[in-house]
């Protein structure tokens, strides 16, 4: 496996930063999204070896990205954000498919992600222990990971009383 990821043999995804590819315009048709700094990850249907990275920065945000006519799986997106302490992060997702477009020549097909994440708590109390459950999501069947500085975000939870006082606290583990 560390041999196959090293090797140049991975296809790896083909890079759409406008409305100008692929070269015959004429045959292509549009994506759009409501990434404003980031990407989107597809791939043709029943082909996943014909991978696609759509990416839009600040600059252009909401213009198209020309691919090839036909039947797309998308895998996930990938949002660049900043903190309100001014430090980038980034919001990644993924899924073996969650999302199926269709792109036709001469059209646009507009793709909506969500711009938020929901937060879901569980905590029990069993056999003198606490157990915390967290889980972050966007949409129904995609994976999410935060990252900052390259490395994933640890996100720390407190379990309290009713007076306020810390009965038990930890990092969330992923996965």
């Amino acid at each position: 496996m560390i041999e196959w990821l090293k090797s140049d043999d991975r296809t790896r995804p083909t890079s759409v930063t406008s409305a100008a590819e692929p070269a015959d315009e004429a045959l292509a048709g549009r994506v759009t999204s409501t990434i404003r700094h980031g990407e989107l990850f597809v791939h043709a249907q029943g082909d996943k070896q014909t991978w696609f990275r759509l990416r839009w920065s600040p600059e252009d945000e909401g213009g198209a990205r020309a691919l090839p006519p036909g039947p797309y799986v998308v895998t996930g997106y990938r949002q660049l954000l900043t903190a309100d302490d001014g430090k980038p992060w980034i919001w990644s997702t993924a899924s073996a498919g969650y999302r199926r477009i269709e792109v036709k020549a001469g059209e646009t097909v507009h793709v909506e992600v969500r711009d938020w994440i929901g937060l879901n708590t569980r905590a029990v109390f069993k056999k003198g222990k606490h157990r915390v459950g967290l889980l972050f999501m966007a949409e129904k069947k995609l994976g999410n990971t935060l990252y900052r500085d390259g490395k994933r975000i640890a996100i720390t939870w407190q379990l309290r009383n009713d007076l306020g006082e810390v009965l038990d606290e930890g990092p969330m583990r992923y996965g």
